[in-house]
């Protein structure tokens, strides 16, 4: 069966899938494509909210580099941060097993999905959600596309919906995040990181000690006692792994 008949199989207008193709090559930065999502996506799968981003993908799991997102609740990505700072929900799990797009219908598929994770997405009323993405071929970095609170039963049409469109949307988010300078954060810093910052808060994530990271980058340990208090500050935390979870969510560890 061609795509045109099992879209009229599923009820699904074809014009709206196309015109969604069309109008993604021409997205050239975030307000364009967040338009983009939040009108002629949603008007073929009817989602009341969205996140999508660019993200790394490693044994450890997926972590957010830059994020847009449309009434997605900020709460919800941070209970989903692990202690070790990683949000890497169960629906990107399963997306990077299968790479398939993924379904999660609050009541049917409970199941399926660690009860943890089922009872804070229904804390925040993320039922019927479907999320897809693309995988680099060096399998190290994703684009991800996340739609929930769709309205009804979820499944076989929405599945074909996203098969259809997110690879063109994922080349629309590759060109649109050029233009978020760092990341388009859900909660963010009062104050930027300095790059030499950052260099320290990607050795704290690896365990590296003071005096450790003092060595590789050739500074003195009282200085970077001095950078760890300004990150403290700055990201509004108390300790290391409070550090590495907050900068994980911001994509600040990229």
């Amino acid at each position: 069966m061609d795509a045109l008949n099992q879209a009229a199989e599923l009820g699904i207008d074809p014009s709206l899938l196309m015109n969604i193709i069309v109008r993604s090559t021409a997205i050239q930065d975030s307000q364009a494509l967040l338009g983009l999502l939040n009108n002629d996506v949603q008007k073929v799968l009817h989602q009341d909210v969205m996140v999508c981003g660019v993200g790394g993908v490693s044994p450890k799991g997926s972590y957010a580099h830059k994020v847009l997102h449309h009434s997605y609740p900020p709460a919800y990505f941070d209970e989903l941060a692990t202690a070790e700072g990683r949000v890497d929900s169960p629906l990107m799990q399963r997306w990077r097993a299968s790479q398939e797009p993924v379904l999660y219908q609050s009541g049917r598929d409970d199941a399926l999905f660690p009860e943890e994770w089922v009872r804070l997405f229904n804390k925040y009323e993320l039922h019927n959600t479907i999320a897809h993405g693309v995988l680099d071929v060096q399998r190290t970095l994703a684009s991800y596309f996340i739609f929930s609170r769709i309205p009804g039963e979820i499944g076989q049409r929405e599945i074909f919906i996203m098969k259809m469109i997110t690879p063109h949307l994922h080349l629309a988010l590759v060109r649109a995040l050029t233009t978020v300078q760092e990341f388009s954060r859900l909660t963010a810093p009062n104050e930027a990181l300095s790059d030499r910052q950052k260099q320290i808060l990607r050795w704290i994530n690896e365990g590296k000690t003071n005096w450790e990271i003092a060595q590789i980058l050739e500074m003195t340990e009282k200085n970077v006692k001095y950078h760890i208090e300004q990150i403290f500050s700055k990201l509004q935390v108390r300790n290391r792994t409070q550090a590495v979870a907050k900068a994980m969510l911001l994509g600040l560890l990229f």
